[in-house]
């Protein structure tokens, strides 16, 4: 790969023109000399988002037609890319300053990578700092799963890697993003690097994480890819690790959408309780020992049965310049 390998950007769009123009220009505003290709797949959107894309119509390609959602808009964007490294950015998310220099950076060092990513911060709608997260080492279907998920809004992957896997799914719509790069770690780590690559916002319009569909779209994404030959062949999980995997994401995603649901689920794995992993057990205990109970045990049972594992990078510092696309 070159030293500054050509780009091409994916903005799936629906409705969020009050955004929009912000994520293209941490694009084009980029200290960056290598090829950006810009490919905005908007889906029919009926607030001002195709008035600000007709702007820059000199400077990125763009259509706004209906279209069958996420990873359909995804799918028509990619058909078009022509970049030795692809990236996936939301419409309502953007990049911070020098994130393509840094990803051609990480590319260079980190040759055998198949994808680079970078830290996040969480934004509210008033530019304040919800959180920072970060992570640095080999990313790998095992890391996905057990330990942290690469963010989509600041990951780059490279092509050849991505066109292995065919694309996104559309029978794993909810979680396509994890899906994608669980797939492309199969046949090579991706790398995750400490530098703060891109901000997310949060608001109420975005894709909901209540769904009820997060949970069985995860377990989808692990069986269909051990029941395939081409990723089978390269990782599949013990018995015990699916145990602990799935009970964890039951409970989690059902106390997501409603935390009275969850109840029921984490106490009828409460016999089994020290069988589990330590992640595990942390998400069990949460959901079924209420403040006043934890009062009542012993500080030393408690910590027992809540081991702590390791957090990820989180940091607010001082100043960031969030507004830097305005320059």
């Amino acid at each position: 790969m070159q030293e500054f390998p050509s780009l091409s950007i994916v903005i799936p769009s629906w409705n969020q023109g009050r955004f929009i123009e912000r994520t293209l220009l941490s694009i084009l505003r980029q200290d960056y000399p290598g090829t950006v290709q810009v490919i905005v797949s908007d889906g029919g959107s009926n607030d001002e988002t195709v008035d600000v894309l007709k702007k820059y119509d000199e400077q990125i390609e763009w259509w706004s037609a209906r279209d069958k959602g996420f990873v359909d808009a995804v799918t028509k964007g990619l058909a078009r890319v022509t970049g030795e490294v692809v990236a996936i950015q939301s419409s309502d998310d953007y990049y911070l300053p020098g994130a393509f220099r840094r990803m051609a950076e990480a590319f260079q060092q980190y040759p055998e990578a198949s994808f680079v990513s970078g830290g996040e911060y969480g934004i509210d709608l008033h530019d304040n700092i919800e959180y920072a997260n970060s992570f640095t080492g080999p990313i790998t279907p095992r890391s996905i799963l057990f330990e942290f998920v690469p963010a989509q809004h600041a990951t780059f992957v490279r092509r050849e890697a991505l066109e292995k896997t065919g694309g996104m799914r559309v029978e794993v719509d909810m979680c396509a993003d994890i899906d994608l790069w669980y797939r492309v770690a199969h046949f090579a780590p991706g790398r995750a690097i400490p530098d703060m690559l891109a901000a997310y916002q949060l608001h109420p319009d975005q894709r909901t994480a209540t769904s009820p569909k997060w949970y069985p779209n995860l377990v989808k994404m692990v069986e269909s890819c051990e029941q395939n030959p081409t990723y089978g062949s390269h990782f599949k999980l013990t018995d015990e690790e699916r145990r602990n995997l799935y009970t964890y994401w039951e409970i989690n995603w059902t106390a997501k959408r409603d935390a009275a649901a969850a109840k029921p689920i984490a106490w009828a794995k409460l016999p089994g309780l020290l069988s589990y992993s330590s992640r595990t057990r942390r998400m069990i205990l949460g959901s079924t020992v209420n403040p006043l109970v934890k009062q009542l045990l012993p500080t030393s049972l408690v910590q027992s049965l809540r081991p702590q594992v390791t957090a990820p990078a989180t940091s607010t510092p001082a100043s960031v310049d969030l507004n830097w696309w305005k320059n």
